[in-house]
């Protein structure tokens, strides 16, 4: 009798332990949403608000609506409403016992987990996905939360596959799958998302009896890839990589015979803290299609945007004024801070440089450009805009072209209204080309067309010809060295006639 006595008071007091945890973890967990919450509201084009928030012993359950502000100055009326809600079942631990048998809930050491459905009665659209997945859950997402707060998140989108429904003949999505790993207070994150393929054929459009219908839109996509690697460095500013991947993306047009289509289309995206002064932030990012059809074109290209010597305390703030923009849209100061601190990131020397290149069955291209800017000085560019202009210092571009590409695109230009013959364009084409070379706005250098224009000291040069410039604005006290007076037409970079 004492024994099972014994037994009875041992289990009394670990239940009476598991109980006491579970309260203290339903108390973190809590902290826990709100946290995430305020971490999430930050993003300038998301409204997400708590609807509710029901705390038990084992498990708690909220409600969470999110606003997708994307219309001007985040005024949500400007487009069709993309707002929904998602139901969060947050089940305690240090083991979530109160889930057994829920699916997708683990049975494991952790300081909650969080399952995430989406509320189908939360706006027309999720009313509708509900309607097409039927008895399956659109989507679900289980978060792991530690002890310390860090999470471990799985979401997914089971396949669908649907025939005759509305404006689609058929429609097949291979589901979708994600993973992200977030660190306390949401210091950093990583994660992918990934989605083996998409199709969507619409039907055919009708017409009169005599004549035939007209195959519909079609859209093909093959192992979309998302990835992010983040963390929060200086200025409580996300630093890191970001990454999208495609295998390949066919789009075919009713109106043309020939459909659309990119291989081995990727965007790589950086932030990083500037080598050269740790307070700056360069930001580059690069777009590239391993080959892409697009009749009469096909080939190779690519493009990089790069931002450097951004002052990281000054995007910060801009960061700062999105999120109050987007709670006062109509905020009368709001155009007076953005020039601020405009003048503020303009202070820092910043520089913007664009590379392009693309190699076609037509010919090549290559083309850069690179413009570094200053403070434009005291000049009120309210009372006179065109100061603006005085911020830019110098700038730099350069463009190569094969003759035969350059003639192909300025053909078809010139006939996109089908008015005139090809031959009639052809030699409009060739006259202007010659008129060009002949004026020194461009170089025929073998079967290339060259050009640089350069900007600096308030002149523009084109193939290192004086371009004068029209009245610019009132430089007075505007902190440029001697305005932007209008280079005379004869000199050359250091102001002597040209041979």
């Amino acid at each position: 009798m004492k024994k099972l006595i014994g037994v009875v008071m041992v289990v009394l007091v670990l239940a009476a332990g598991y109980v006491g945890a579970a309260y203290w973890s339903g108390l973190q967990a809590e902290r826990w949403y709100k946290d995430a919450l305020v971490e999430a509201s930050k993003h300038p084009n998301i409204k997400i608000t708590a609807l509710r928030y029901e705390r038990g012993l084992l498990v708690s359950k909220a409600t969470t609506h999110y606003q997708l502000l994307v219309g001007e100055a985040g005024d949500a009326t400007t487009m069709p409403d993309l707002s929904f809600s998602t139901r969060e079942e947050i089940y305690h631990g240090p083991i979530p016992l109160a889930g057994w048998g829920v699916p997708g809930v683990p049975m494991t050491l952790a300081g909650a987990v969080i399952r995430q459905t989406l509320d189908p009665e939360s706006s027309n659209w999720t009313r509708e996905l509900k309607t097409l997945y039927g008895d399956q859950e659109p989507m679900v997402g289980i978060a792991q939360v530690g002890f310390d707060g860090a999470s471990n998140a799985h979401v997914t989108m089971p396949p669908l596959t649907l025939n005759n429904v509305q404006d689609l003949q058929t429609f097949k999505f291979s589901g979708l799958q994600g993973q992200f790993q977030t660190a306390p207070r949401g210091t950093a994150v990583q994660g992918k998302m990934v989605v083996a393929s998409l199709e969507a054929i619409g039907k055919p459009a009708t017409h009169e009896a005599t004549q035939p219908a007209t195959a519909g839109s079609q859209i093909h996509l093959r192992d979309l890839a998302v990835t992010a690697n983040q963390r929060k460095g200086v200025f409580d500013l996300m630093l890191g990589e970001s990454n999208l991947k495609i295998a390949e993306l066919r789009v075919q047009d009713p109106s043309s015979s020939t459909p659309m289509v990119f291989t081995d289309l990727g965007m790589d995206a950086i932030a990083a803290l500037s080598p050269q002064n740790p307070q700056q932030i360069n930001v580059e990012a690069l777009f590239k299609a391993g080959k892409f059809t697009v009749e009469p074109w096909n080939g190779t290209g690519s493009m990089k945007l790069a931002f450097h010597n951004l002052d990281g305390a000054t995007i910060g703030q801009l960061q700062q004024w999105q999120e109050k923009i987007a709670a006062q849209p109509n905020d009368p100061q709001a155009l007076d801070q953005l020039l601020k601190l405009v003048k503020a990131l303009l202070h820092g020397k910043p520089e913007f440089a664009l590379d392009t290149q693309a190699k076609l069955a037509q010919g090549d291209w290559l083309g850069q450009l690179t413009l570094n800017f200053q403070d434009y000085g005291t000049i009120d560019p309210m009372q006179n805009p065109t100061s603006l202009l005085n911020a830019l210092k110098k700038g730099l571009a350069e463009m190569t072209v094969s003759k035969n590409l350059a003639e192909t695109v300025l053909v078809s230009i010139a006939n996109v209204s089908g008015e005139i013959s090809q031959d009639t364009a052809q030699q409009q084409v060739t006259q202007q080309l010659q008129g060009a070379v002949s004026a020194g706005f461009i170089r025929l250098e073998g079967d290339q067309y060259k050009s640089t224009v350069r900007f600096e000291g308030g002149k523009l040069f084109v193939n290192d010809k004086a371009i004068p410039l029209g009245p610019m604005a009132d430089t007075e006290n505007s902190g440029v060295e001697n305005g932007m007076p209008p280079a005379p037409d004869s000199a050359g970079e250091h102001g002597k006639p040209q041979n």
